[in-house]
């Protein structure tokens, strides 16, 4: 097991990636937190002692094993809890030329 994987696990919350049929597609641990913007561009969020949060995207931090490119809200969707999330953009970290993390942007849906 990976250091990051241990980490995650241990710290992270359960996310679940259900298919348009509402099956279980996979189940795993993830670090999430809401990103807080510094700059002016997103001034219409709430002021925080960190920045401005507009309480609408979030930074995902997951095993690099999560299926993120098939999460389109569609065909298949990211669930914490009860609610569902989309997905902006991903990236996979490597080190050493293996996977080692992935980190995403997403954002509530509806």
């Amino acid at each position: 097991m990976r250091y990051t994987e241990k980490y995650i696990n241990k710290f992270g919350r359960n996310i679940k990636i259900y298919n348009s049929a509402g099956e279980l597609v996979q189940e795993l641990n993830c670090l999430i937190q809401p990103l807080r913007y510094k700059n002016k561009l997103y001034l219409s969020g709430v002021p925080t002692e960190l920045g401005y949060d507009g309480l609408n995207k979030y930074l995902l931090i997951c095993p690099p094993e999560i299926n993120i490119k098939d999460i389109d809200g569609i065909n298949c969707r990211l669930c914490l809890g009860d609610e569902a999330f989309g997905v902006d953009h991903y990236e996979t970290v490597y080190r050493f030329g293996k996977a080692f993390y992935l980190w995403a942007i997403i954002h509530k849906e509806g």
